[in-house]
């Protein structure tokens, strides 16, 4: 079982070693551009009928699909132009609702929301602009400053027109006033600045089409003309929209690429346009977060082929929050339930049924990594996607539970091996890959979201670390049981090693809550396998130890490009200016929320019941469980190293008590499937030497 992965994980190095697909560098026009931003500009209103030069233009151009989720749930035009006027996710008032129990890091909008227009007043003022610097004040995931793309192209002496509301609050500087602006389009206000930013509005597709037209025929060779929707408050996640940039006089189709979400399915996000401006005009943009579009590689399709790719994408923002949540709910509860009532005839005597007891145990367990691998079969590209969605994802289930019955070994960690041992291959690959799996995946979906774009979320991370834990274990009780007493604990270090490099590094899992939770538990698992008692001192200096890991790989992102770095070198720019405030600020909101809400309390009262159960099983009356320790003494020190690293991400991640309750779900399918087999099997169990591995 080892040599497999180690191979499959040298394949993962080598796809991390190599240039990331589409990511083609190339030099930024440094020269003049043209922004022409809308409202709901999605890739199914392009066609060659209605909007002829959109489909004209798509064969000579770079494009993509923009994902414009901003600091609230919902997109107002509003909050489009603010981020672009702060480039960073920005709104334009604060969200009434509750947090989503299932993600507290997101806020539930409540009843139907109401998107104010903007307007200028006089002297080319954007009025209410004080009540939008109070509101960035008062919103979690609002962190930027109003007014740092206007600032900025003041300090370099550059001049900008602005041509609409919109417009004028994405150029307006840090007191709201716009140094040129125009209510109206005309192409004469091209020749006046190197940038232009234009606000269509709701126009219609037709409309849009018109004003594209002139655009592009008023415009200098060599000038680059953006053309993407920047909001959509029709639906909660906004879907994807249209990204488009034609540079005047060129033909080459190809993809966009931004170093903020690496390419993932070629989306970009609406708050990389401030840095995209100033880059095309050859402005230094120091002081944003953000990453420039840029050339993502050839583009081989042609334009009915790379409409009907974009429309495909699309797919993802309609069926993944509609239908997904729905699935993953049935795929936990069906098998819950059938689990139960096996278990429950089992019990009354009926010994054929530990049987089917183990089939859904395992089948519950495998949905794990069938959530991700349903991936690569892009299920979204289907005329019916959710149909693909869930025949692939149980057929895939299905599958992987039949390989773990197949696996005829003897031994307690039969199961275990398996499925651990694939759901540790399969996101570990994909961590060093750049996570292209998770892109379509129910349990990552982050480019749906406008979340993480690329990495390991909370939910990966979980499923990740029950892997990591597990196979750990299995590695260490093999190796032992045969005398290898050193090279049982190597193994165990290593994989956990190799998991908190994939796990947390920036080019790959980008994950600083994962690292800070993922590395204490990796040091408590080797100190009990060589039996070392945990004390209150220890374990303080073992939390230390994941503090000091995620600061050192947060300061090396820091060191990066501003442009090149992820969330965790940008947090530690936010630490030394002095503006973390709101981002912790945010996370213990979030992380209060979680632990309050019934649910929260629901998985934090399960999660304290499976550690009472995991320490003392006998007193819980489950000797089932004892035996299966007994078998396999590795297996509860993997388990108190589990809930370790669920009590530390409960408490360093914004997702807090939905960390324990998935490491539950991620764990309890396998351990169910093990007590049930082991304690069926028409032989006794085997005596098997202590897992200790402190002597040869």
């Amino acid at each position: 079982m080892l040599p497999v992965l180690g191979a499959l994980l040298l394949s993962g190095l080598a796809l991390a070693g190599a240039p990331t697909a589409g990511a083609a560098e190339s030099a930024p026009v440094a020269g003049r551009v043209v922004l022409v931003g809308a409202s709901g500009l999605r890739w199914s209103d392009v066609s060659a009928d209605v909007t002829p030069v959109l489909w004209h233009l798509i064969g000579s151009s770079s494009v993509g699909s923009t994902s414009v989720r901003s600091a609230r749930p919902v997109t107002c035009p509003a909050d489009g132009w603010l981020t672009i006027s702060a480039g960073v996710n920005a709104t334009s008032s604060v969200s009434t609702g509750d947090r989503d129990p299932l993600n507290p890091g997101q806020v539930q909008p409540e009843g139907v929301l109401r998107c104010d227009p903007i307007s200028v007043v006089g002297n080319d003022r954007i009025a209410g602009w004080d009540d939008y610097l109070r509101v960035q004040r008062e919103v979690d995931g609002a962190y930027g400053t109003l007014g740092t793309l206007g600032d900025t192209l003041a300090g370099a002496d550059v001049c900008a027109t602005a041509v609409g509301p919109g417009a004028g609050a994405a150029l307006a500087d840090l007191s709201g006033e716009v140094a040129r602006y125009t209510a109206t389009w005309t192409p004469e206000v091209l020749a006046e600045c190197p940038i232009t930013v234009v606000d269509a509005g709701a126009a219609s597709p037709r409309e849009l089409d018109d004003l594209v037209r002139e655009v592009v025929e008023a415009a200098a060779t060599g000038t680059a003309v953006i053309v993407t929707g920047v909001a959509d408050p029709a639906a909660s996640p906004p879907p994807l929209q249209l990204a488009l940039e034609h540079v005047v006089g060129r033909s080459e189709p190809s993809w966009l690429f931004s170093d903020s979400t690496r390419g993932q399915l070629d989306i970009v996000a609406v708050s990389d346009l401030a840095v995209t401006l100033l880059t095309r005009t050859g402005i230094a943009s120091d002081g944003l977060s953000g990453a420039p579009w840029q050339d993502g590689g050839a583009r081989d399709l042609s334009i009915p082929e790379t409409v009907g790719d974009r429309r495909d994408v699309d797919q993802l923002s309609e069926v993944i929050p509609t239908d997904g949540a729905t699935f993953g709910a049935w795929l936990a509860v069906v098998p819950t339930a059938v689990l139960a009532g096996c278990l429950a005839l089992a019990l009354a005597g009926r010994r054929t049924f530990p049987r089917v007891a183990v089939g859904a145990a395992l089948f519950g367990a495998a949905t794990l990594p069938a959530s991700y691998l349903v991936s690569t079969a892009r299920w979204w590209a289907y005329d019916r996607p959710t149909l693909v969605l869930v025949t692939v994802t149980i057929g895939t289930a299905t599958a992987i539970a039949l390989a773990g019955v197949a696996n005829r070994s003897t031994r307690p960690w039969r199961f275990v091996a398996v499925l651990s041992g694939l759901t540790f291959v399969v996101l570990s690959v994909d961590g060093l890959s750049g996570t292209p799996l998770q892109a379509g995946s129910i349990l990552g979906a982050g480019p749906v979201y406008g979340g993480r774009f690329f990495g390991f979320g909370n939910v990966t991370f979980t499923i990740y670390a029950a892997a990591v834990l597990l196979l750990a274990a299995v590695s260490a009780q093999a190796l032992a049981d045969r005398g290898h007493r050193t090279g049982a604990l190597l193994s165990a270090a290593g994989i956990g090693a190799l998991a908190v490099v994939v796990d947390g590094w920036p080019s790959f899992g980008a994950d600083f809550g994962g690292v800070l939770a993922l590395v204490p538990g990796v040091v408590v698992l080797l100190l009990l396998l060589v039996d070392v008692r945990l004390t209150y001192q220890r374990l303080g200096l073992i939390g230390v130890a994941g503090v000091a890991a995620a600061t050192i790989i947060a300061v090396v992102d820091y060191l990066r490009p501003a442009d090149q770095r992820t969330h965790m070198g940008d947090f530690v720019d936010r630490l030394l200016s002095g503006e973390a405030g709101d981002v912790l600020s945010n996370k213990a909101d979030a992380l209060s929320s979680s632990l309050t809400s019934p649910l929260g309390l629901l998985e934090v009262v399960v999660f304290v019941g499976c550690v009472a159960i995991v320490l003392q099983p006998t007193r819980w009356h489950l000797p089932s469980l004892q035996a299966v320790f007994d078998a396999w003494p590795a297996l509860r020190a993997s388990l108190i190293a589990l809930a370790v690293t669920c009590t530390a991400g409960t408490l360093v991640n914004d997702s807090g008590a939905l960390i324990a309750g998935l490491g539950v779900v991620a764990t309890a399918p396998l351990l169910i499937a093990t007590c049930v087999w082991w304690t069926t099997q028409p032989a006794p169990a085997p005596e098997v030497p202590s897992v200790s591995v402190a002597r040869a």
